[in-house]
């Protein structure tokens, strides 16, 4: 009968500095809690190996980022040259004589990590009594090494994903080791193993322990990163293994593409390994172990999901001789009936819903309903238990820990097999992360020292960094960096919790609420590190339709627990990374641009209260209103002056765009517009009735598409706009970026089964456009001013850029494309302004009003704070173009120095 293992009173911080590491190491050492030690000596080892290694070096991320980029042949020639300049430069950095002596420890730290890797697989070796004593003797002597102690300060460890976020056990690495002894049996040929790290600085010596054990003679381990030497420092050593015809194992966590293990791969061949000799290693989540497409050149070692050493820790029988370890003194276990699990994944630990069957003098008999839930390794997996002790109000009762499975009370709201509490009020969320806040507090903000590793600062400054065009790799450190770790760093840093959607949460017996996942999401394989309860509550944000009010309330709340006030521009730049966390790249895209629409409705909007009731203006959105330079699209302070100045002067806005009605409806909101035409004129809009029109001719509205989209769905890459209800909207993506189909392809579909009779098409930089025949934007702002009851006349000013815009514009009385106008409506005779996109939309505003939006009483915006002038100027960037671009850096530079004085 397992018991459940002592957790600690305080939850501790996973991203861990060396002395704390050290700390915990020798405290499990002398315990004998070998796997708490082994998983704390391998922390130690990625750690020091990645300070050695220059992972983190600025210049390093960079030539990272531009070999991914792609590029031609001078790029791709610069970029290799850059990348062997790094690898001399490591290896003389590690022959530096305070790098050398921290080197040397750091192998000896490895030495102990195999070990302990071995005491995990076999606790019964004789060996165990002198790994106190090693543990100990190597705290004396990075204490001693002084030198070398100040190199590491400042360096955090990174929770592997394999023992933390994923369901993976030591014993899977012992399963590895038998399935390469099957395929390569020949014992006396010897091994590299590389672990890719993270998780490779916990996976490699685990299973170069399993292959000693299996009775390989020579095994030698070791870790890497892509974009590194094979083994920085020890070439001789790599070196040795070739001549001996050596086979070199590449372990990574479960790969998604699989291209951090074919860049090890691919470096074992350019150091002189036959393709043959080198053999990927690792396991899959799926249950037949699909290999991915870019690892199909080597003989890959798979252990697929249905092998994993998790299914019988949650079997039956595991569980059944578990729970009586975990149930409270006097409780009697008569039964346990178990559910089916849940699937494995790469999202969430593998569960399996129980009903315990108990007996006890005070209730007497009762069937208790339970979740059993893989939880981690070790500390790793002993971290939940911490913290549902501190949130023991807020979370599903926790009734204990044992090898690897957490046991929880399970809620009647998820009986149903699933989690969906789109009800949960927003004061619940505010309590649960106001609580987080307070019992969960830490003294530092370590996200800001996580530099390389994708914490959600970084992550922000990499969204946003684009409006730099192709500089933006080499501007941001410089001039993002600043900006969003000044804005994001937390005021009152705290454990978060990480994942915090609505569905997440569950109602409870006593007819409140509970959050079901409150441990996964902080320190998880996504890394996203934050210590910034304000990340939590952006999370619980309802992007859906009605969003708005939902993060007033949201917001409202926590500021009413708390007496804290989020800044709009930390909400913004928050919404943006969260909505990353979305399941589709259509979600993300819309998510990312609702944030930056309200952060600037907020700037520029929020104190105009009076309706106008003056003439309409009908504005494109795509190339007039907004521009897609981030990845999704959004407006500018010059096109928002324009909005506002607009409003301001009495004139009412509408919008005119080929985007669909719910992005149609979300800028209506946002921008207080007073209506809106979607789909190039399908559907029309109206605000204050919330309702919306069809305007295609009757027959059109009975025809279907054709199948256009069942036989766009089978072009490989091509992904579709599941928002269109009548227009098809069809990118390729390539990667992150998207693209338009190529000609040919659009030529071909049209001519297949009479398409081109049911639809035009409009081609865009990001996508093609497949009109139904009919839809005209004239006819739908027609439909919409009889629908607001407005006389049929013209409006007075329309602003557009595309084939699609140009009857609108003749029709307008002042029908006017900015500079960025397509080569057609320039062709058609339409005046066209000097400036571009939101700058030319200001420009054609202007000569309505007679003078520059904002420069007068009536439209002038108000005065900003320091945070939303620095993030105002950032966006304001791509407005000049490149003859432009110094002004606006500078611009940006003083604003980033103003918040810094600010801050201070």
């Amino acid at each position: 009968m397992s018991r459940p293992e002592p957790t600690g009173a305080v939850p501790a911080d996973l991203h861990a500095n060396v002395d704390e590491l050290i700390a915990r190491l020798l405290t499990a050492a002398d315990g004998g809690q070998w796997l708490d030690a082994y998983l704390l000596a391998a922390g130690i080892v990625q750690v020091v190996e990645d300070r050695l290694q220059g992972t983190s070096w600025p210049v390093r991320r960079l030539v990272k980022h531009l070999g991914a980029g792609g590029g031609g042949r001078r790029s791709g020639t610069a970029v290799r040259w850059a990348g062997r300049s790094l690898d001399a430069a490591t290896e003389a950095f590690l022959s530096a004589p305070p790098m050398r002596g921290l080197h040397a420890w750091g192998r000896g730290m490895a030495e102990l990590t195999d070990a302990l890797a071995a005491l995990v697989l076999n606790p019964r070796r004789p060996d165990n009594e002198n790994v106190p004593r090693r543990a100990h003797r190597a705290a004396r002597q990075l204490a001693e090494a002084t030198a070398g102690a100040r190199l590491l300060e400042g360096s955090l460890l990174r929770p592997p994903a394999s023992f933390c976020s994923f369901d993976q056990h030591p014993e899977d690495l012992a399963a590895l080791a038998r399935r390469f002894g099957a395929e390569h049996p020949t014992r006396e040929r010897p091994l590299l193993v590389i672990g890719v790290r993270t998780s490779g600085s916990y996976l490699a010596p685990l299973l170069g322990a399993a292959l000693r054990q299996s009775g390989r003679r020579t095994v030698l381990v070791g870790t890497t990163r892509p974009g590194l030497a094979l083994l920085p420092g020890r070439a001789a050593e790599v070196a040795a293994v070739r001549r001996e015809g050596g086979t070199v194992l590449v372990i990574d966590d479960p790969p998604a593409s699989g291209a951090s293990l074919a860049a090890v791969a691919a470096r074992a061949e350019r150091e002189g390994f036959p393709a043959e000799a080198v053999v990927p290693v690792f396991a899959v989540f799926d249950a037949g172990g699909t290999l991915p497409p870019a690892l199909d050149r080597y003989r890959s070692v798979v252990l697929p999901g249905a092998a994993w050493q998790v299914h019988q820790r949650l079997g039956a029988e595991a569980l059944r001789g578990l729970l009586p370890g975990l149930l409270p003194p006097g409780v009697e276990l008569t039964g346990v009936e178990v559910g089916a699990p849940g699937p494995l994944s790469r999202q969430a630990h593998l569960a399996v819903p129980l009903t315990a069957l108990v007996v006890s003098p005070s209730t007497g008999r009762r069937a208790l309903p339970l979740v059993a839930q893989w939880s981690g390794l070790g500390y790793l997996g002993r971290h939940p238990v911490a913290l549902a002790t501190a949130l023991t109000d807020l979370v599903p009762a926790v009734y204990g820990f044992a090898d690897g499975v957490l046991v929880r009370e399970r809620l009647p709201g998820e009986d149903d097999g699933a989690v969906v509490a789109p009800g949960v009020p927003t004061a619940e969320v505010a309590r649960y992360v106001a609580a987080r806040q307070e019992r969960l507090a830490v003294p530092e903000d370590r996200s800001l020292r996580l530099a390389g590793c994708e914490p959600v600062w970084e992550v922000a400054a990499r969204v946003v960094a684009p409006v730099f065009g192709r500089a933006h790799v080499v501007l941001r450190p410089a001039l993002v960096h600043p900006l969003v770790t000044s804005l994001l760093a937390a005021e009152r840093p705290c454990l978060v919790d990480g994942r915090t959607a609505p569905r997440l949460w569950a109602a409870d017996t006593a007819g409140g609420w509970a959050k079901t996942d409150f441990a996964e999401g902080g320190f998880s394989n996504l890394n996203l590190a934050s210590y910034d309860a304000a990340y939590d509550l952006a999370g619980a944000a309802d992007l859906g339709d009605g969003g708005v009010d939902c993060e007033e309330r949201l917001l409202a709340d926590y500021r009413e627990l708390t007496g804290r006030r989020i800044s709009a521009s930390r909400w913004c730049l928050l919404r943006i990374v969260q909505a990353r966390t979305l399941g589709s790249p259509t979600d993300t895209r819309r998510a990312q641009a609702r944030a930056v629409q309200r952060f600037l409705a907020g700037a520029f909007l929020a104190d105009l209260e009076d309706e106008p009731r003056g003439p309409w203006c009908v504005l494109d959105v795509d190339g007039v209103l907004e521009s897609d330079v981030m990845g999704f699209p959004a407006s500018s302070p010059q096109g928002m002056l324009a909005l506002r100045a607009l409003r301001a002067h009495g004139f009412r806005t509408a919008v005119a765009t080929g985007r669909s009605l719910p992005e149609v409806q979300d800028r209506c909101a946002a921008y207080r517009l007073a209506g809106g035409v979607a789909e190039y004129g399908a559907l029309c809009f109206d605000p204050a009735s919330g309702a919306s029109d069809v305007v295609l001719p009757s027959e059109r509205q009975r025809a279907d598409d054709g199948g256009l989209r069942a036989r766009l769905a089978e072009l490989p890459s091509v992904r579709l706009d599941p928002l269109s209800r009548w227009c098809v909207r069809a990118s390729v993506q390539n990667g992150t970026r998207r693209t338009g189909l190529p000609p040919r392809t659009v030529a071909a579909l049209l001519d297949e089964q009479g398409l081109g009779a049911l639809f035009e098409v409009v081609p865009g930089d990001a996508q093609t456009d497949f009109v139904p025949r009919g839809a005209d934007k004239t006819a739908g702002v027609r439909a919409l001013l009889a629908r607001l009851g407005e006389e049929a006349s013209a409006p007075l000013l329309a602003v557009g850029d595309g084939v699609a815009d140009i009857a609108l514009l003749r029709w307008a009385r002042h029908g006017v494309a900015p500079g960025n106008a397509a080569p057609e409506v320039v062709a058609a005779g339409l005046p066209v302004a000097r400036h571009a996109y939101q700058a030319g939309l200001a420009e054609v505003v202007g000569r309505l009003i007679g003078h520059r939006p904002g420069d007068c009483p009536r439209c002038r915006p108000p005065r900003h704070s320091p945070d939303t002038r620095a993030l105002l100027a950032l966006l304001a960037v791509p407005e000049a173009g490149r003859t432009g671009l110094p002004t606006r850096i500078a611009r940006l530079a003083a604003a980033d120095l103003a918040l810094l004085r600010h801050d201070r």
